[in-house]
């Protein structure tokens, strides 16, 4: 599969060494919808220059064009060379290097989501797949025999443990 690299701008940027948004991406289409659009809408983008400037200039009104197709490595190369300092355009990195998949943690990590309730209808009998509609009596009787018996091993009680003690620390409740 080819690598891209795409260009997203607004109509009065002509200078690609210098303005707009580079990127690198397999699947530019998917990535400008999810990675860009869908993220900077739920206020999760890691990149709030650019957040910005979706927010400004309006997601539909920016002009996202794909600039060059070739193997990865090629594409990380010819990106650091249009962004080869910090903070160009409405880049914050500096390119040619492969974003983590994930943010470095520390070791006390403790998710900001801890001790905030979430609506979970599956607890409350409703299944998923009956679209809200409560479980028959029945069936709560057959799922509930089917787990009848089941040990957890002590891995799993120790993980539950410590999520328990972490959402009681989150909410300031003593442990």
């Amino acid at each position: 599969m080819s690598t891209k690299i795409y260009w997203i701008r607004t109509k009065s940027n002509s200078d690609i060494m210098s303005e707009g948004y580079i990127g690198v991406s397999k699947d530019a289409n998917k990535r400008w919808k999810y990675g860009h659009f869908w993220s900077q809408k739920k206020g999760r983008h890691d990149n709030p220059r650019f957040s910005n400037a979706i927010a400004k200039h309006g997601w539909d009104n920016l002009i996202k064009e794909v600039v060059l197709i070739g193997s990865e490595k090629y594409c990380y190369e010819i990106e650091n060379k249009l962004r080869p300092k910090e903070a160009i355009g409405w880049n914050l990195a500096i390119g040619g290097g492969k974003p983590p998949i994930t943010k470095p943690r520390g070791p006390n990590y403790i998710s900001p989501l801890k001790g905030i309730p979430r609506p979970t209808p599956w607890l409350l009998g409703s299944i998923p797949a009956n679209k809200g509609k409560k479980a028959s009596e029945e069936t709560r009787a057959k799922l509930s025999a089917k787990k009848l018996g089941t040990k957890q091993t002590p891995e799993q009680i120790a993980k539950r443990v410590a999520a328990r003690k972490a959402t009681l620390a989150a909410q300031g409740r003593t442990v």
